[in-house]
């Protein structure tokens, strides 16, 4: 929680790169002289065409390397630089974005100088917002938090969802949707504008809301009545819980859950995968996502499950390693006794050929000592939130589990309301 974190944005950056082909636009209407057509050939990338970003990675790639930075085989977008003087510093990119990290502040300085002789940028200092994430530190307290108040604030306002009784879950227990091909939505397109919004809050700050996300999302091309009223439910739970983001706090090491529901699935009886990984208390990766193939048995949805997570944690943990973390083997809690046995037992299972490939990755793992997969109870499962609505006192246990909490800082801010009356989902 100690390194510096300052964010630099470049300047029309696709501008900065040249065009890779021969490639002709007409001038708009007001620049070419009167009664003359004018065709230009581009030699630089313009907005809009299809190789721009492309070009513009190509270019930053080469000045970031000119530098003396070093790109990961881990992760494209991040690059290692070994200063001789302020040591190591690492450079995050986003398209046009550049989040500098370093244990000391002359680091970033020493990026920032560097970038801006090749590029006109902006030096946003400390880093506040990125990708649209908040992003709030408090030094005191050690710690890092990461919040979308303006997404959920903007999203439940052009839902007209903005002064709606809050739910104190993102979906009821028990709750399973079908494709009935009844009551269609007369314009999916709304439906689908929705979903993909929450998509992005659950995948940036709100894992807490991931796996009514994921249902939602399997009704995309054929949305109904039933499938909007659950949706405007997600809203309902983020218009009382618009203020919780995930908070980074101690020094946890890198650990993985993992679940599944066998069979959930009503239409197809597919079974659904959810893992979460958390580092110093907060979730940095997860997934609830349905099962390609229906799983005969309940340890057998687990394995495919745990195989899910064990390809996670694999990347993961190289990561980590490239940021100059290694905590050894990722350890990997799971509920099912009788997974965990065929985990361990070398003999053939008799099942398909995917399932015992499955089988197979996950112990070569777990023998190289790079995962080590425990039992955790039912009960104790944060993952369990990824795989079936819960009620509402299960429902706060996870959300707690996977790091979701109050923005701190809000009340000296004065920005913190009156909580709303809570109704029931």
């Amino acid at each position: 929680m100690g390194w510096e974190i300052h964010h630099v944005d470049v300047r029309t950056a696709i501008l900065n790169a040249k065009m890779d082909k021969e490639m002709y636009i007409k001038l708009p209407d007001g620049v070419e002289p009167e009664g003359l057509e004018e065709m230009c050939r581009l030699n630089l990338a313009l907005y809009g065409t299809e190789q721009a970003g492309r070009l513009w990675g190509i270019k930053l790639d080469e000045e970031l390397k000119e530098m003396g930075a070093v790109r990961s085989k881990v992760d494209p977008c991040l690059y290692e630089w070994h200063h001789p003087a302020h040591g190591c510093i690492f450079i995050l990119v986003y398209v046009d974005d550049l989040i500098v990290a370093g244990e000391k502040l002359t680091g970033g300085e020493a990026v920032k100088r560097s970038v801006s002789a090749k590029f006109e940028v902006r030096d946003m200092k400390e880093v506040k917002n990125c990708i649209g994430m908040k992003v709030m530190r408090n030094r005191a307290a050690k710690t890092l938090t990461l919040s979308n108040p303006g997404h959920t604030a903007t999203l439940l306002e052009a839902f007209g969802m903005d002064k709606a009784t809050p739910n104190k879950t993102p979906m009821a227990s028990g709750v399973k949707l079908t494709k009935t091909g009844e009551g269609l939505l007369p314009e999916g397109n709304r439906y689908a504008e929705l979903v993909g919004s929450l998509l992005y809050l659950s995948t940036t700050t709100r894992p807490d809301i991931a796996f009514a996300v994921g249902v939602l999302s399997g009704f995309m091309s054929y949305p109904g009545e039933d499938h909007m009223r659950a949706a405007k439910g997600v809203l309902r739970y983020l218009r009382g819980t618009a203020r919780l983001g995930v908070v980074y706090s101690g020094s946890e090491p890198l650990q993985g859950f993992v679940d599944a529901d066998t069979a959930g699935d009503i239409d197809g009886r597919r079974s659904t995968t959810g893992y979460v990984f958390t580092c110093n208390g907060g979730a940095i990766a997860g997934a609830s996502k349905r099962q390609s193939t229906v799983a005969t048995s309940t340890a057998e949805a687990e394995n495919v499950a745990t195989a899910m997570a064990t390809k996670e944690a694999l990347w993961l943990r190289k990561l980590l390693s490239a940021l100059g973390v290694d905590g050894g083997a990722v350890a990997m809690g799971e509920d099912n006794q009788s997974c965990l046995a065929l985990l361990n037992n070398l003999e053939a299972t008799g099942r398909n050929k995917d399932v015992d490939v499955a089988y197979h990755m996950v112990r070569d793992y777990q023998a190289r000592e790079d995962v080590a997969f425990y039992f955790l109870l039912s009960v104790e499962m944060p993952a369990d939130g990824l795989t079936k609505p819960l009620p509402s006192p299960a429902f706060t246990a996870f959300r707690a589990a996977v790091g979701v909490g109050k923005v701190l800082g809000a009340a000296e801010r004065g920005a913190r309301p009156a909580d709303p009356p809570w109704g029931e989902c």
